[in-house]
């Protein structure tokens, strides 16, 4: 069931590609863009200024939806799972925390982009959907830092 992102590149080449379909939130959830499944504001713009915290080892990167491409989503993700400065040395997986609600955890891209309303229309290819690493400034502000470096 977990594994789902390990099917990839399982297909012909010459069928055309199945569009991917996310799981539907669970009742009660909150599925507004931008937002995770408990409610809370997740876009840069709104948590700018608030002070998060996040666990040692983890680095807060920003999301780029499709549905919001105006907004970067703020996310806490294990350094581990990212790659250098030369798109190597990424581990193979995903760990990944809620900062909006606080829910830890997140084992799978999957669950997590599930989790933050990160409607995707394609197969997620692990977490290529975070686009930059934030930085905050000698003012305090949380801003877009530089990309992440994804290769292959």
């Amino acid at each position: 069931m977990e594994d789902e992102e390990e099917d990839e590149g399982m297909s012909d080449s010459s069928s055309p590609p199945i569009p991917y379909s996310q799981k539907p939130a669970p009742e009660g959830s909150c599925t507004t863009d931008g937002f995770c499944q408990a409610g809370k504001d997740l876009r840069l713009v709104s948590l700018c200024m608030e002070q998060i915290d996040i666990p040692a080892g983890f680095l807060l990167v920003g999301a780029k939806s499709p549905s919001l491409p105006e907004h970067i989503l703020v996310c806490a993700v294990d350094k581990r799972f990212l790659p250098d400065d030369h798109g190597k040395n990424a581990l193979l997986g995903f760990s990944g925390n809620c900062i909006g609600c606080g829910e830890r955890g997140f084992r799978y891209f999957t669950e997590f982009s599930n989790h933050i309303n990160l409607k995707l229309t394609t197969q997620p290819k692990k977490q290529k959907h975070l686009k930059y690493y934030l930085v905050r400034s000698a003012q305090g502000v949380l801003s877009k830092g530089p990309l992440i470096c994804w290769k292959g």
